[in-house]
């Protein structure tokens, strides 16, 4: 019998071990050619081994076709696409729409998120929603985009305050009340600052003459509305709201130059913020604190990071009149931009902290990357703080903090230097050229001139971003025509189909 043979039980074990082997080696290259496909290698027609990498392609609207190279793909908005490493042209496309296009280098096994791709129609559809009592001097729309608030020249006190969320959309008049402010005699100028978390309350300055006060307009209720300069006691000093707080502030003594927070139950806290007269400063939350100060070294200063207790030197300027600082929070972390106006850069900072704690040789953490911005005027984080963006008047650059990408950005024309660029979301934004608004996205692609609005005031977004919501100028009436009143317009940006 077979099993009672020693020499055919050896054979027996003997190819029982081969058997295992050969199994071992089987599972073992299937995972490794299952891990090669999951990673998108594969073997091309010419025997090339070639890595793939995966693009999502979304719009608004969706449903639009698809373009790599000129090649229409199968699918539509929203898209995946698994494509291989290399340089791919990507253009989207609909049906009364401006083409959507953009550039990109593909690196194998890498993921990249075109999902912010935003048509605009071939043809712009403006309508007139309301008259307004005279040319606004000065506007600001509130977090969720629902409200906008406008002050004029004439009887600075009563406010506009329009209702985008209404159809028509909707104004009525929010007058401050006269017993709060200091001297109403005197016909002041209404300038507006933020507007708090609520959607409801708005700090605003009203300047008539040499004096400057802050006062905390309520919406709602504006025989409610606050002169937080009175109750703070600080006059001259410049306040803002901490963490958009109604009852939360800022102090800036300009007398000192030292920061202090503040309620309005306790009034100013008993010591500063920094104890350190600070020439610029820019506050994130209750605790994040950016800011500028005398270095000691002659012509230099220092601008340094305070989180809570942690208080870094990030970085030396060259001594300027003015500084410009941008601090905001990505995911946990801080990411700041700092530059100067005789600078011709931003430098560009993802949590400095981090760095410092990780690199505990190192006395000053190193920038993500330097934006090359030539007569730099102001900088921006987008509204996701995904993107930060320097410009100046004639052009911008910006770095996508995600994909760790940066771009440069030559703009037709000039960029207002009266109005900041807005974003609309984490990836577009708004500058005025001219008073001509221009849509474009964070890397430079997609530029688009929308509409006309007012030199400096700018244009605003419904909350769905599906209307651009700009100002016309009132005109006098001459002999043969009448006058017509400033107005509000709307600006469709879905065709007819789509609305």
């Amino acid at each position: 019998m077979d099993y009672l043979d020693p020499e055919k039980k050896k054979a027996h074990k003997r190819r029982i071990y081969v058997g295992y082997g050969l199994f071992a080696i089987a599972i073992g290259l299937a995972t490794l050619i299952i891990g090669f496909l999951a990673n998108g290698f594969y073997v091309d027609r010419s025997g090339d081994f070639i890595q793939n990498g995966l693009v999502f392609v979304d719009s608004r609207p969706d449903n639009a076709d698809v373009f790599l190279n000129g090649e229409k793909q199968q699918s539509t908005t929203d898209a995946r696409l698994v494509v291989p490493s290399g340089s791919y042209d990507i253009l989207v496309k609909k049906d009364g729409y401006r083409d959507w296009s953009r550039s990109l280098t593909l690196e194998g096994g890498s993921l990249r998120r075109l999902t912010y791709a935003r048509l605009i129609p071939e043809q712009l559809e403006t309508i007139s929603n309301l008259n307004l009592r005279s040319n606004p001097l000065d506007a600001l729309q509130s977090i969720d985009r629902r409200w906008i608030m406008l002050s004029h020249q004439d009887n600075p006190s009563t406010l506009t305050i329009i209702d985008t969320e209404q159809t028509p959309i909707s104004a009525q008049n929010i007058v401050i009340p006269q017993a709060i402010i200091n001297d109403p005699e005197l016909n002041g100028v209404v300038e507006f600052v933020e507007w708090s978390d609520n959607d409801n309350d708005v700090l605003v300055t009203y300047t008539a003459g040499d004096r400057t006060e802050y006062i905390l307009v309520n919406r709602e209720n504006p025989v409610e509305s606050q002169n937080i300069t009175t109750l703070l006691e600080s006059p001259g000093d410049k306040i803002s709201l901490v963490s958009r707080d109604n009852n939360r502030f800022f102090v800036f003594k300009n007398d000192t130059k030292l920061l202090y927070d503040a309620t309005l139950e306790q009034g100013l806290s008993s010591k500063p913020i920094i104890e350190t007269p600070l020439l610029a400063y820019q506050t994130f939350s209750d605790d994040w604190l950016l800011y500028v100060r005398e270095s000691g070294d002659e012509g230099l200063v220092d601008v340094r990071f305070k989180r809570g207790n942690n208080d870094i030197q990030i970085k030396q300027l060259k001594t300027s009149d003015t500084y410009l600082l941008e601090l905001a929070k990505l995911g946990n972390a801080p990411v700041m931009a700092i530059s100067s106006i005789i600078e011709d850069r931003a430098i560009v900072y993802n949590d400095p902290q981090n760095y410092l704690n990780e690199n505990p040789d190192s006395k000053i953490p190193v920038a993500t990357t330097v934006l090359r911005v030539p007569g730099i005027i102001g900088l921006t984080i987008s509204s996701d703080s995904s993107v930060v963006l320097g410009y100046s008047e004639s052009t911008m650059a910006s770095h996508e903090f995600e994909a760790d990408r940066s771009y440069n950005i030559d703009i037709e024309g000039a960029i207002s230097s009266a109005i900041k660029p807005r974003w609309i979301d984490g990836q577009h934004l708004v500058y005025s050229n001219d008073g001509v608004q221009n849509m474009i996205d964070f890397d430079g692609s997609n530029n688009y001139a929308l509409t006309d609005s007012l030199s400096g005031l700018g244009s605003f977004y419904t909350n769905d971003i599906s209307q651009i919501l700009s100002f016309s100028a009132a005109i006098a009436a001459t002999e043969t025509e009448p006058a017509i009143p400033s107005r509000l317009t709307s600006t469709s940006l879905l065709t007819e189909e789509d609305r």
